[in-house]
C-alpha cells in the first residue's frame, strides 16, 4: 500500500479548537481521511484475560509519576467527561462497551494548560515551555500468564487525538527489567486528527512475547517528541475494555474504505482521489466511482483467495452495481489495498449507498460498512449535510474574519467535464456575528492562481448556523483535467466575526491562506494545508436556483465608517422599510419611507460598533453594514 503523507507544520490558535495547518505542497500527497475502527473484529473469540476498569486501576498495576487518570461513575470528573484540556474542543469521553463503569485517560492537553487557552507549560505536569519539555505516561499491567497461547492478540477500545504525542504499547517477559517490541498504536493518525470515540484496536502480540508465563503490557503516552521546534505532547489518549485472546488462524478485517480511488486510483488519474459526497452528474459520468479498501490479516495464518466486495444501492434500495476485486493471498500480519475490478457510473440523480466487505477461503466475511454519496445536477461537495440543514455539520471552526486580517479558506475540486462555476456555498459557524463582511473567490489550484470573486456579502442573523450561497460576479469556465479551489474570504475586523465550520474529516484538500495573522512561519499570503475539511461547496447551476430568497445589496451608505450621522441612497424609487440591527440581532431603528431615493439617519447617540442595515421592499430586500466610530 502506497502512502504519501503531508509534511506538516502546525500551530496553536488560541480562540478555536485546534485546527492543523501545513505548508501547501505537492497535490499528489495523500493522508488518511477516515479513521475507522476494526470494531467487533474479535466478537466471536472469548478472551482468556480482560480488564474493564469497573473497580478502578487494579492495585497490582503500576502508574507513572505523570499519571494516567481513572474516570469512574463516582469520580470527579466522572465517566461523562473526556479531556479537560483547553483544546479538547467538542470531544467527549470514550465510547466503549463498558465506558459507564470506568475508563483510563492520559490528558496531555490538560496537564499542560489546566484547561486555560494559551497557558502553555503552566499546568500540573507541563510538557511545553516555560516549565516543561515533554512528559510521559506509563500504565503497566501485572504479570499475565500467556503460556498456553502461542499466538495472542491484544484487543482494546482506544480514543486518541494527536498533536505531537505518540501512543504505544510495550511488552516485557522478565518482570519489567526490559521492554521490547514496542508498537505504535495509531501510526495513521496525523497532527490534529483523531480516531472515532468507539475505535477498537486489535494487534498481534509479538511471537517472542506470546507463549510466556509472565507477560507485562505497558501503555505509553510519549509526549517527549518535539514538534516544529516548539511544541510537545497534546491532546489525549483514552483506553478501556482490554482483552487478550488467542489469535484465530483466520481473521480478516477491512478498513479505510473509499469510493474515490484514494490509494490506487489517484496514482493513475492524477487527481485527489477524494470521496466527493455531493457529486454533479456530469462529473461522475466522466470520473466513475473507484471503490477500494485496506485489508489486514490479523489471524495467525495466511489468508488465501482474499477478495474485496462492493454492492451499491439507489435510494429505493435497488441494487444498481456489484463487483469484486482480484483474489490475492494475504500473508500473516500483512496489509494490502484492494480495488474493485470495474467502476460504477451512476445513471440517475439521487442518493447511493455503497456497501464494502471482504472474504477469504477460511474467513467467511468481515463486517459490512455502508457509505453514502448523492448525485446532484450541479452541487459539488465533500460534507455529509445531506439536507443542507446543518444537522450533520459538527466539528471545529476556522476564523476568517479576524482583527489581524481577512483569512481565506478553500476546498479543492477536481474537474472531469468542462463546465462553469456560478456560485459558492459555505457553512457559517453559529458563533459568527451578523454584519461580518465576506466574499467568495475562485483559484486555480496549481500555484493558487486567482481567477474570480463575488461582491461583498454581509452576514445576517439567519445565516448563523446555516449554509449561505453567494454568486460570483460572472460565471467562470472550468476545464477538465484541472483542479480549482472554491474559497471564502473574510475581512479584517476589530473582533473575530466570521467563522467557517470544518468537518471532522481528515483530508488534504482544504486550505487556508495567511493574510496577516501569522498562523505559520511562511509569511503573508502563504497557503497552508488544513487536514480538516472546510464546509465549502462549489455550484455549477443557475444562480437563481441557489439564491431565490437571498438578499442583494443595492443600497449605498456614506460616510462609512461614520460618527453616527449618515445617508442611505437606493436605486429604487419605491416605498420601503429601513431596519437597523446591532450585532446581537436587536433592532435599534425602524422606519417606513415612501418613494425613497435617499434618507439621512442620526445614530450618533448609539454605541460604537457594527450595525446591519436592511432595506425591505415589497418583493425583495437588500442588506449592508455600517460602522459607527
Amino acid at each position: 500500500m502506497k502512502k504519501i503523507y503531508l509534511l506538516t507544520l502546525a500551530c496553536f490558535i488560541a480562540q478555536v479548537t485546534f485546527a492543523q495547518i501545513s505548508p501547501h505542497n505537492d497535490l499528489s500527497a495523500k493522508s488518511f481521511k477516515i479513521h475507522q475502527s476494526d470494531v467487533n473484529m474479535s466478537k466471536s473469540v472469548a478472551p482468556f484475560w480482560s480488564e474493564d476498569f469497573s473497580n478502578g486501576i487494579p492495585s497490582t498495576w503500576t502508574n507513572s509519576t505523570v499519571p494516567w487518570v481513572y474516570r469512574g461513575s463516582s469520580t470527579s470528573p466522572n465517566t461523562s467527561v473526556g479531556s479537560q484540556g483547553a483544546y479538547a474542543g467538542t470531544n467527549g469521553p470514550i465510547v466503549s462497551p463498558t465506558a459507564q463503569n470506568g475508563f483510563m485517560i492520559f490528558d496531555s492537553d490538560y496537564y499542560d494548560n489546566l484547561g486555560n487557552a494559551g497557558a502553555f507549560g503552566t499546568g500540573q505536569y507541563p510538557c511545553n515551555p516555560p516549565n516543561g519539555s515533554g512528559h510521559v505516561g506509563l500504565l503497566t499491567t501485572d504479570a499475565i500468564d500467556c503460556s498456553l497461547y502461542p499466538a495472542v492478540s491484544v484487543v482494546f477500545n482506544s480514543f486518541y487525538r494527536e498533536y505531537t504525542g505518540i501512543a504505544r504499547i510495550a511488552f516485557s517477559i522478565d518482570g519489567g527489567v526490559t521492554w521490547t517490541d514496542t508498537i505504535e498504536i495509531h501510526p495513521d493518525i496525523l497532527v490534529n486528527e483523531s480516531t472515532a470515540s468507539d475505535y477498537q484496536v486489535m494487534l498481534n502480540m509479538p511471537s517472542t512475547v506470546a507463549g510466556n508465563p509472565a507477560v507485562h503490557l505497558q501503555f505509553i503516552y510519549d509526549g517527549t517528541i518535539v514538534y516544529n521546534t516548539s511544541f510537545y505532547g497534546y491532546y489525549f489518549w483514552m483506553i478501556d475494555d482490554i482483552q487478550l485472546i488467542e489469535t484465530p488462524d483466520h481473521l480478516l478485517v477491512r478498513q479505510d474504505d473509499v469510493f474515490g480511488g484514494w490509494w490506487l486510483g489517484y496514482q493513475t488519474t492524477g487527481d485527489y482521489g477524494l470521496d466527493y459526497t455531493f457529486n454533479p452528474m456530469a462529473q461522475a459520468a466522466n470520473n466513475p466511482y473507484r471503490c477500494e479498501s485496506v485489508l489486514r490479516n490479523i489471524g495467525a495464518s495466511d489468508q488465501t483467495n482474499t477478495e474485496l466486495h462492493v454492492s451499491i444501492e439507489d435510494e429505493n434500495a435497488n441494487i444498481v452495481f456489484s463487483g469484486s476485486s482480484n483474489s490475492i493471498t494475504l500473508p500473516f500480519s500483512a496489509t494490502d489495498t484492494l480495488a474493485i475490478s470495474s467502476n460504477f457510473t451512476p445513471s440517475n440523480m439521487g442518493v447511493y449507498n455503497i456497501s464494502f466487505w471482504a472474504t477469504s477461503d477460511s474467513f467467511p466475511t468481515t463486517d459490512t460498512l455502508v457509505r453514502s454519496t448523492i448525485i446532484t445536477d450541479s452541487v459539488y461537495g465533500i460534507d455529509y449535510d445531506w439536507n443542507s440543514d446543518g444537522a450533520n455539520m459538527p466539528g471545529s471552526r476556522w476564523l476568517v474574519g479576524r482583527s489581524c486580517g481577512g483569512q481565506v479558506v478553500a476546498n479543492a475540486f477536481d474537474i472531469y467535464e468542462n463546465t462553469q462555476v456560478t456560485s459558492i456555498s459555505f457553512f457559517v459557524d453559529d458563533e459568527s456575528i451578523a454584519g461580518a463582511e465576506v466574499a467568495v473567490q475562485l483559484y486555480e489550484t496549481d500555484g493558487q492562481i486567482y481567477l474570480a470573486e463575488s461582491d461583498p456579502y454581509y452576514l445576517q442573523n439567519s445565516d448563523l448556523g446555516s449554509w449561505v450561497t453567494v454568486p460570483l460576479l460572472n460565471p467562470y469556465p472550468l476545464f477538465a483535467g484541472t483542479s480549482y479551489m472554491a474559497a471564502v474570504k473574510g475581512s479584517q475586523h476589530p473582533t473575530d466575526t466570521m467563522m467557517i465550520t470544518s468537518l471532522p474529516l481528515a483530508t488534504n484538500v482544504s486550505y487556508i491562506q495567511d493574510n496577516g495573522c501569522d498562523i505559520g512561519t511562511q509569511g503573508f499570503g502563504f497557503w497552508y494545508t488544513a487536514t480538516t475539511a472546510m464546509g465549502i461547496r462549489m455550484n455549477f447551476g443557475d444562480i437563481s436556483l441557489f439564491n431565490e430568497n437571498k438578499e442583494k445589496t443595492d443600497i449605498n451608505i456614506y460616510p462609512n465608517p461614520t460618527n453616527g450621522i449618515f445617508t442611505i441612497t437606493t436605486d429604487r424609487n419605491e416605498t420601503c422599510e429601513i431596519i437597523i440591527d446591532n450585532i446581537l440581532g436587536q433592532t435599534v431603528y425602524s422606519s417606513i419611507y415612501t418613494n425613497l431615493n435617499s434618507a439621512s439617519i442620526d445614530m450618533s447617540k448609539f454605541d460604537k460598533g457594527v450595525y446591519l442595515v436592511k432595506v425591505k421592499y415589497e418583493d425583495s430586500s437588500s442588506v449592508t453594514n455600517i460602522v459607527i466610530e
